[in-house]
């Protein structure tokens, strides 16, 4: 019999990966029985006949499998990770033995999908209702009418449920349901599947959309006189409260309006409205609106253009359509800055747009844009082909145009002596979109435009003379201490200093045609250096590959490179 003492017996730190391999000693006290049992053997008995309990603390509810418990200072939490990326982490409760509970049936799933988990080619049954990197909680059950429902609220009284989107803060409450019925935020929609949309606002305009949009669909014809045009002016003013409305049938009006004056919302044309009626005869809205917006979208030819004369902001609109005769090709729309200013006709047949200010003061066009990450922005669009069925710009076609005209005693001549284009420089795709900025400008003494410079994405070409009245600033590359070897990068240097205190070897890179680099090093030490210039003899006005830079002094070389290669790139070495 052994007399080693169970304290005397080697510690043993870890249980075999297979549990069968590991022996434990024990005493069955009811039968005073002495035995020894695997690690398998007493895992399965523990949880076999106890619960998980994960902490300190006391087990207390009813019926508890599991129980986890931890103190944390911020939070205490339970983690359930798949490795796989193409996998998903899921949390399912089945059903139990009977109707039963599958892989695939009578379960209730709370999940999250990882990073390249693939939509229908997954294990938990959702189809292709989620994406990667979407978290996820439904019920399998089976259809019947008081089975299969996903149950989400609450049961303590004066409680709601609250739905959040975009972020956790109370500012992302879009949405509150109590047990009164459901609370959407100021601000927010409510989105049809056909795309309507349905505001959500505290306004008792909101109640009268219904009626609003029964009514926006019917043909009315007025031809009664003022007071019942009046009567129904007043009750649709005050039930639409200011909103804008669309009325998509003809309104079509043969007495004489005279609307009182107040706050109305957009007017927004869209048939073939009052078409008859404007075709001959001024348009005047005399009252103060209040930034009442007319807008007549023309879906057949209106022959009279636009002319706004009357200050929007504060006298009220004039739309004056006594202007010539429409045609699709020539009108235009003219905005002057007095009922009785004069403008100079275009001299072009293609003008959309001309505004004329007041005599003898600056014209200004603001475009104004606050807040951060926001701006003004001017743009100019082109492609090929129509409207209808564009085509993709190409090269050399110009995308967008500005120009500059000065009257010349008799006209504005219809070519323009300076401008700046914006063009193609490679025909247009997805993934090629090459441009240059060209500017042009009219010589001294001549009516011929000529191009001045041509800027593109890495380099800028300059047609004629570039006068630097204060010469050219460089930026120079400094190498710090003394060096053994240095790099011309002709790409990006123009200026280099080095020292050396036991000789320099210089290499080059990137050559680029035309680019000339100056060198200025500096022998450090009391003894002579040599200095490698990194070309051949014949290129070197040395007639040598190297040269030797007397003790603390000091040499100037300046490389040129013709033809982007090293076999024609010259060096020129001044000793100072």
């Amino acid at each position: 019999m052994s007399t080693v003492k169970i304290s005397q017996l080697p510690p043993f730190t870890t249980i075999n990966a297979n549990t069968a391999n590991t022996l434990f000693v024990g005493v069955d006290v009811p039968t005073d029985t002495t035995f020894q049992m695997t690690a398998h053997v007493l895992a399965q008995g523990l949880y076999s006949n106890e619960i998980l309990n994960v902490g300190t603390n006391q087990q207390n509810l009813p019926n508890t499998v599991a129980q986890f418990s931890l103190s944390g200072g911020s939070y205490i939490q339970t983690n359930l990770v798949n490795t796989n990326d193409g996998g998903s982490a899921d949390i399912v409760v089945t059903a139990n033995a009977g109707s039963g509970g599958t892989d695939s049936t009578n379960f209730i799933d709370m999940g999250y999908a990882n990073k390249y988990y693939q939509p229908g080619l997954e294990f938990n049954n959702i189809g292709t209702a989620i994406y990667p990197l979407d978290g996820y909680l439904y019920v399998q059950g089976t259809a019947s009418s008081n089975g299969g429902n996903l149950v989400i609220g609450t049961t303590t009284s004066n409680t709601n449920l609250r739905f959040i989107v975009g972020g956790g803060t109370a500012a992302n409450i879009v949405a509150k349901m109590t047990s009164a019925g459901l609370t959407m935020n100021t601000g927010t929609t409510i989105t049809f599947a056909d795309g309507s949309v349905q505001p959500v606002a505290a306004s008792p305009a909101n109640y009268s959309q219904a009626a609003f949009a029964l009514a926006n669909s019917q043909t009315i014809s007025i031809s009664s006189t003022n007071g019942k045009m009046e009567s129904a002016y007043t009750k649709a003013n005050n039930a639409l409260a200011n909103t804008n409305g669309t009325f998509a049938g003809n309104l079509t009006i043969t007495g004489s309006v005279t609307a009182n004056t107040g706050n109305i919302g957009n007017l927004s044309i869209a048939n073939n409205t009052i078409y008859s009626s404007l075709t001959n005869v001024d348009m005047v809205i005399g009252q103060a609106l209040a930034t009442a917006n007319l807008v007549i979208n023309r879906t057949t030819n209106i022959i009279k253009d636009l002319n706004i004369t009357a200050n929007l902001a504060t006298n009220g609109t004039l739309v004056d359509f006594n202007n010539s005769t429409f045609n699709p090709n020539v009108a235009f729309i003219q905005i002057t800055g007095s009922n009785n200013a004069v403008t100079i006709a275009p001299s072009n047949t293609n003008y959309m747009l001309q505004v004329t200010g007041k005599a003898n003061s600056v014209t200004r066009v603001v475009i104004d844009s606050f807040g951060q990450n926001t701006y003004p922005v001017v743009v100019g669009r082109m492609g090929r082909g129509s409207a209808d069925l564009p085509t993709a710009t190409q090269n050399t076609d110009v995308i967008m145009r500005v120009v500059g005209n000065g009257y010349t005693g008799t006209q504005f001549p219809p070519s323009s002596p300076t401008k700046i284009d914006f063009v193609a420089d490679e025909n247009f795709s997805d993934t090629n979109r090459g441009t240059q900025i060209q500017f042009w400008n009219t010589t001294t003494g001549s009516n011929t435009i000529q191009k001045v410079a041509t800027f593109n994405a890495n380099s800028a070409t300059f047609i004629g003379t570039v006068n630097p009245t204060k010469g050219f600033i460089y930026t120079p590359l400094v190498y710090p201490n003394a060096q053994t070897a240095i790099t011309i990068d002709f790409a990006n240097n123009s200026m280099v200093r080095a020292q050396t205190t036991t000789g320099l070897v210089v290499s080059m890179s990137n050559f680029t045609v035309g680019k000339m680099v100056e060198l200025w090093i500096t022998n450090l030490a009391g003894t002579n250096q040599t200095y490698t210039t990194g070309v051949s003899a014949i290129n070197s006005t040395l007639n040598a590959t190297t040269y030797t830079i007397p003790g603390t002094s000091t040499v100037c070389a300046r490389y040129f490179c013709v033809d982007g290669t090293l076999a024609n790139t010259l060096v020129s070495v001044v000793h100072a």
